[in-house]
């Protein structure tokens, strides 16, 4: 397969890291991919074991053709939003030891959910995460930025909102904090990037909000139900709810291409890796065609 790296456009997927942590930067080359995403400590999991230091040279060795474009997902347990104590400090020890382990195996970014508020109210969740990422920050390695995830939503959520995200970036206020834009979660909670208008309209709050500079990695997933769901469930690139033309209307905008873009689908009766890189590719080429 050729590298897929279409006029600097970078793609890859989320990983499988079973049986060694190597295994991940091992599959993304012999499949071309210019990026990838894993997980560094179990996503179901708050224990966070530690990388070893044989681990981590052979990963480093490895994924050193990759440069900075790698990524790690931070658990789907961590809520740095979370109004209850007990969960946000287990939250903040959890986000700590997946930066320890991003740091072992020299991976400069992690992904983070922003969270739920649990019903608290929105100022209350933003009180919580603008406690438990600065925390986290002044406890872990510098050379790892925390990239913070638009959410689909759903009830209690933080962050569906592009201005949301503004508000907890200029409050932070550092350079260890981006942003991961994810098509299905803003498809999702709204933004209807399916049309030229609806497309015209989240990148200009995105321009006014905090900036393409601030965002380092699209996670491009298609929906599987519709418009303002709510609902955080990928599916195969166009043949969700996004679709086909939803994906050309992106790929249209100058400014999201020099981005690193990962995909997170399922494998399934429906589509593979491969299908769903197959069809992305066509659609660049019909743009360009």
């Amino acid at each position: 397969m050729d590298k897929l790296d279409f006029n600097g456009i970078k793609f890859g997927f989320h990983l499988s890291i079973a049986g060694n942590i190597s295994n991940a930067p091992k599959e993304a080359l012999s499949m071309g991919y210019s990026t990838f995403q894993i997980f560094v400590s179990n996503p179901r999991s708050w224990n966070v074991k530690a990388i070893d230091e044989n681990s981590a040279s052979e990963f480093k060795k490895i994924a050193h053709a990759f440069k900075k474009n790698i990524f790690a997902h931070a658990p789907y347990l961590a809520n740095p939003s979370s109004t209850k104590i007990e969960i946000l400090k287990k939250s903040i020890d959890l986000l700590k030891g997946n930066i320890d382990n991003c740091s072992m195996l020299g991976i400069p970014y992690l992904v983070v959910h922003i969270g739920s508020h649990l019903g608290s109210g929105y100022r209350a969740g933003i009180n919580s995460i603008l406690k438990s990422i600065p925390n986290v920050l002044d406890n872990t390695d510098n050379n790892v930025t925390i990239l913070l995830e638009n959410s689909s939503g759903y009830k209690n959520s933080m962050g569906s909102k592009i201005n949301e995200i503004a508000e907890i970036l200029e409050n932070i206020n550092s350079e260890r904090v981006g942003v991961c834009i994810d098509t299905c979660h803003a498809f999702a909670a709204g933004y209807d990037i399916r049309t030229h208008d609806g497309m015209n309209l989240f990148m200009s709050e995105i321009d006014n909000g905090f900036g393409f500079e601030k965002i380092k990695l699209i996670h491009l997933n298609d929906a599987k139900f519709d418009c303002n769901s709510g609902l955080d469930r990928h599916w195969h690139i166009g043949l969700g709810k996004i679709g086909a033309e939803g994906f050309s209307n992106f790929f249209k905008m100058n400014k999201i291409k020099s981005k690193c873009f990962v995909m997170e689908l399922p494998i399934d009766e429906y589509g593979d890796n491969n299908k769903n890189l197959t069809t992305i590719k066509s659609i660049i080429h019909s743009i360009k065609n």
